[in-house]
């Protein structure tokens, strides 16, 4: 516990001595196979050839691929041919790293140096956007500042023109001569709206024609309708009155449906001789009832 309170570790890794739970007695065949199937021995190996950081291939094209944007081409590529060339690019000396498999290796203080390298790229990239936002912003202020600089001119001219002319007898008079001005314009005005009422009007009453047309059109369709209807009304009172006929053998004996007759006749020559299309059958029902 001396020994880890005056050194730094990153990790602290827990070795079983033996199986039987002792103090004091040390399995050199268990420590060892313990020490390969974590990785402590592989990792001694490589901190002695100088190479102890690593990353891997996805995770180093990530994060340092700033430092050489144009050596990756667009579209998919694979992560350790774009390490390779963003380590190229960076001409970094190829005895401080080296390429594996799946990750690249680092001596010690390599992977600084990278950083080192990627915050002065971050740092000029933030450069070049806060001058761009604050170029922008600085445009807009002296296109404001030119405006007002335009205004405060046409007010000082305007100041210095009153001044010269408010006692003016000719501006006098134009200002008593301006309203009458107004009034021949409220005039011009005046003219131009009825010249729209007019035509407003004009096709108001040509809407109103062609409202007129449509009903008479719709009423000539109705009453056609309704002398369809009267016919047909015709047909069945003719079939009833043919059965009642059978009905009755001796018809023409009985003055009773002789009469009944003469006023269907009658009635129906005064419907299609009368103007209007009205016609009741009143007198069907009657006769119907009368002669069950």
């Amino acid at each position: 516990m001396t020994n880890l309170k005056q050194t730094h570790p990153h990790f602290v890794r827990c070795i079983i001595p033996n199986e039987i739970k002792t103090g004091g007695v040390l399995d050199s065949h268990l420590v060892m196979h313990q020490l390969t199937c974590n990785g402590v021995l592989e990792g001694i190996r490589i901190c002695r050839k100088g190479f102890p950081n690593r990353m891997i291939y996805s995770e180093f094209k990530q994060r340092y691929s700033i430092l050489a944007p144009n050596a990756i081409p667009k579209g998919f590529v694979d992560a350790k041919k774009a390490t390779e060339n963003i380590l190229k690019d960076c001409q970094l000396s190829e005895e401080l790293y080296r390429c594996g498999t799946t990750k690249v290796f680092f001596k010690a203080g390599t992977l600084g140096q990278l950083e080192d390298m990627r915050d002065i790229a971050l740092s000029k990239i933030v450069a070049a956007l806060q001058g761009q936002i604050r170029g922008y912003i600085m445009k807009k202020e002296y296109k404001k500042m030119l405006e007002k600089r335009l205004a405060l001119s046409v007010l000082q001219r305007n100041c210095r023109k009153y001044l010269s002319l408010r006692n003016w007898p000719w501006w006098k008079l134009y200002t008593k001569v301006k309203p009458l001005l107004s009034v021949a314009r409220q005039e011009e005005e005046m003219k131009k709206l009825e010249e729209e009422f007019k035509t407003l009007k004009e096709n108001l009453e040509k809407e109103e024609k062609l409202r007129k047309e449509v009903e008479d059109n719709n009423q000539k369709l109705i009453r056609g309708k309704r002398l369809i209807l009267d016919l047909n009304y015709f047909e069945d009172f003719f079939f009833v009155l043919k059965k009642k006929m059978i009905w009755f053998n001796n018809w023409n004996r009985n003055e009773r449906v002789h009469r009944k007759l003469k006023n269907v006749i009658h009635d129906w020559v005064n419907f299609y001789s009368s103007p209007s299309n009205s016609f009741s059958l009143v007198w069907f029902f009657s006769f119907t009832k009368s002669g069950s």
